[in-house]
């Protein structure tokens, strides 16, 4: 295995945001942490701590959901742009060891196992969604609480091949690096697509109304 390493951060990330001042967050920890009720993802090496702002995300609360102790770095960078990417670095409440070759191995979220947060508000308490029952393993309290345990967050053996998706993973950033180097995620102005012929429409129908009325 190779060392761990971070990942270059994007534009918007200067080298001291880097993490370097971060603390290192183990596996058991960040998963204890969702266990509490914390909506944590990866962000290359940065745990993102997503709580505070989750229910006001503009591709709603699902997608923050599903994405939960998992690397959500393809994602982010895919349907965020720069500055909003450049926003995250205030919520990063960690780094984790970021192996190169495999990347962050996911846990999994507590949705995937039919879990949602409790209505009372109780850090820690977690109740079923609606008549799923995914996670087997998660014991139920007579009142309907359900708590979950760090280790109930690992995943069930895979034949995933995790060396081969971050290689993909690997080759999606140096595509859209090229993308923008071409200028391809520039905003091109009002202009562009139909804006050229709305403008010279208007236009046109303008000179027609001031002809007839003239």
């Amino acid at each position: 295995m190779s060392s761990t390493t971070a990942m270059n951060l994007p534009a918007g990330f200067s080298q001291d945001q880097k993490v370097s001042t971060k603390p290192v967050l183990d596996r058991h920890t960040i998963a204890q942490r969702i266990c509490s009720g914390e909506l944590l993802f990866i962000y290359h090496s940065l745990v993102i701590n997503a709580s505070a702002w989750s229910a006001k995300h503009p591709g709603g609360v699902l997608a923050i959901l599903h994405f939960v102790g998992r690397d959500a770095t393809d994602e982010v960078e895919a349907y965020h742009s720069t500055e909003a990417i450049a926003r995250l670095r205030r919520y990063a409440i960690g780094r984790v060891e970021y192996d190169d070759e495999i990347g962050w191995a996911a846990l999994t979220p507590p949705i995937a196992l039919g879990l949602i947060r409790h209505p009372n508000g109780v850090r820690g308490d977690w109740k079923r969604e609606g008549a799923v029952r995914l996670a087997g393993g998660v014991d139920d309290r007579a009142d309907g609480i359900v708590k979950l345990r760090a280790e109930e967050l690992e995943p069930m053996p895979s034949e995933l091949d995790l060396r081969m998706e971050r290689r993909r993973s690997k080759a999606y950033h140096g595509l859209k690096d090229k993308l923008m180097e071409a200028g391809l995620f520039e905003w091109p102005g009002p202009l562009i697509g139909y804006g050229k012929d709305l403008a010279r429409y208007s236009a046109l129908g303008g000179s027609a109304f001031g002809l007839f009325f003239l």
